[in-house]
């Protein structure tokens, strides 16, 4: 046994959510973030609920302190559903287009992998990704950047009192939807599963929080742009629009509703689209239908304009995402077809690449001198 487990990861940080997959373990939670504090009364609420494993309940409770061991800077945040529920008006998704330099966004992937860990350090080996239209300027500075040494100390949940410490040995950084290309097409050992993927003209339509991305491959091959392209629309162009919808139902009220899309993300994900209002709720289920609709509608038009020299041969369109899965049906393209498991889509593809590169580096070094 060594002294550090190796920990072979693919991590998918998006606007909305983060999610890591390790193979034996996958990690899920809104990529919400703030300052944190010193708890007086909210060690008192929802204690009594279960939320589940004990991955789960931690994962509820993210009040942790972060350390990068190589400057020294310690810092204490809440995430995820904790930072929601505790400081609502200063908790913000944190994912610039630049993640790679922005404290609190690798604050959030260090957490993540240290939920990962099963043993109190481990060496690090994490695949990830950036959005198709970044991935020319942003790899070669997220590679770099995304190493070092890190500690989270956990301040309650199940690790309550636990130091998880880990060092992030090589990152290998590809554009996202690539990761979910990877996954349809190889296995954990890097052998081809899907033969019919790697000939001919293939999409992946990817969409996301704040962008859908586009890749196409010809015989495997992931081609440059055009070809390959980001929308500038996700599921945040959708809440914008329940926004509006909401406030214009409530209009008449002395205090019309304003709300924006980290509160709706919370009432679409943890009280089914219903809104609490007056003596009731509203709900926002058939608004969003509505927007979902236009949305599919929309990423279907512009796939159609960019890729129309090719359309006629694509065998095979793959749609992966959370969000893919929510507008699947109103994706108006031949021969689609939803990935299994579509939210880990990229963050699996991105382990197994991760994978290969561990395996490559581990047969040099078989090798006799």
């Amino acid at each position: 046994m060594f002294e550090s487990d190796i920990l072979v990861a693919g991590a998918d940080p998006g606007f909305g959510a983060i999610k890591l997959d390790t193979g034996e373990t996958k990690v899920l939670f809104p990529a919400v973030i703030c300052k944190g504090n010193e708890r007086i009364f909210s060690t008192l609420g929802n204690t009594l609920i279960g939320k589940g494993s004990d991955l789960q309940t931690q994962i509820a409770s993210l009040d942790v302190i972060v350390k990068n061991n190589s400057t020294g800077v310690e810092k204490h945040y809440f995430m995820g559903s904790l930072a929601e529920s505790l400081n609502p008006n200063e908790a913000h998704y944190c994912w610039d287009e630049d993640k790679s330099s922005d404290e609190e966004a690798t604050a959030l992937l260090v957490v993540a992998l240290a939920l990962a860990q099963k043993s109190p350090k481990a060496n690090v080996y994490l695949g990830t990704g950036v959005p198709v239209k970044y991935y020319a300027s942003l790899k070669d500075k997220y590679e770099a950047e995304l190493k070092g040494s890190f500690s989270v100390m956990f301040r309650s949940g199940p690790l309550e009192g636990m130091t998880r410490q880990l060092n992030i040995l090589r990152s290998r950084v590809l554009p996202q939807s690539y990761g979910v290309f990877i996954k349809e097409t190889l296995n954990d050992y890097g052998i081809p599963t899907s033969p019919k993927l790697f000939s001919g003209y293939v999409v992946v339509i990817d969409p996301g929080f704040r962008t859908t991305d586009i890749a196409t491959f010809y015989d495997g091959v992931m081609l440059d742009p055009p070809n390959s392209f980001s929308i500038e629309k996700g599921l945040k162009w959708a809440y914008i629009g329940v926004a509006e919808k909401l406030k214009e139902l409530t209009s008449s009220h002395a205090n019309p509703l304003e709300t924006d899309d980290k509160e709706l993300d919370k009432i679409f994900r943890v009280n089914g689209g219903l809104y609490p209002w007056n003596n009731g709720t509203i709900n926002l289920n058939p608004i969003m239908k509505s927007m979902l609709t236009q949305l599919g509608t929309d990423i279907t038009r512009e796939v159609k304009k960019a890729l129309k020299p090719m359309l006629g041969k694509m065998h095979t369109v793959i749609v992966a995402g959370k969000v893919g899965e929510m507008v699947y049906e109103y994706i108006q393209m031949e021969n689609k077809n939803l990935i299994e498991d579509p939210q880990f889509g990229n963050a699996t593809g991105f382990r197994i690449m991760a994978a290969t590169l561990v395996n490559n580096i581990t047969k040099k070094s078989d090798v006799p001198e």
